[in-house]
């Protein structure tokens, strides 16, 4: 059976997200900072075959990701479900002030419900590893690999519906870092080959050309 990589990885930083203030659907664009993560995460997969590269709409993910398929040479799909959390009103302010206004940010109104993020995640994550499997029977190749860019919010729900052993809430995800999962049953079970990765890591993706 075809082993199946995904990457998912989080897109640059931004003035927002260097401020800890809540991104959500603004389309803000990438920072000095965030370039340099982009174009770093695009020298780590430029050696990764990968069979596509898909991404949130939102500019700050789609900027990353065009790195990334850039230097993997790989087709850039935008998928709208791999958007960030909708936050309303709340977009631009703090968690902690809106935690300290409704107990947590899920209490808050108008901010989109955690299950139907989840949903949409998981509905582009799958598809995304349908893509992938088909175009890894096709090649014949033992193993195929697809990169997600996206949000912290989306690689949280991701991650905690994938891995349930694993506390998403503790997980350091910065910008500009990137997580492996693998799977060897079809999609049925995955495991995490890294977590949280950050370019300037000697670590590098499991998957290798080969």
């Amino acid at each position: 059976m075809v082993a199946v990589h995904v990457f998912l990885l989080r897109h640059g930083e931004t003035a927002l997200n260097a401020a800890g203030l809540l991104r959500g659907r603004l389309d803000i664009p990438l920072n000095t900072t965030g370039e340099a993560e982009a174009a770093a995460l695009g020298e780590v997969f430029s050696q990764v075959p990968l069979s596509a590269v898909v991404s949130s709409p939102l500019r700050r993910a789609a900027d990353t990701a065009r790195r990334v398929a850039s230097a993997s040479a790989a087709p850039l799909k935008i998928d709208e479900r791999l958007s960030d959390r909708f936050y309303g009103e709340w977009t631009g302010h703090s968690l902690e002030d809106v935690e300290g206004r409704f107990g947590s940010i899920d209490a808050a109104p108008v901010v989109e419900a955690w299950h139907l993020l989840r949903a949409r995640a998981e509905e582009a994550f799958f598809d995304a590893v349908a893509t992938a499997g088909a175009s890894g029977a096709a090649t014949g190749g033992g193993k195929t690999g697809v990169a997600l860019v996206t949000h912290d919010a989306v690689l949280r729900a991701l991650l905690g519906r994938l891995l349930p052993a694993l506390s998403s809430a503790k997980l350091d995800l910065p910008t500009g870092s990137w997580s492996e999962l693998v799977s060897s049953t079809g999609g049925r079970q995955w495991r995490a080959a890294h977590l949280g990765e950050l370019p300037g890591s000697t670590r590098r993706p499991a998957l290798q050309p080969g």
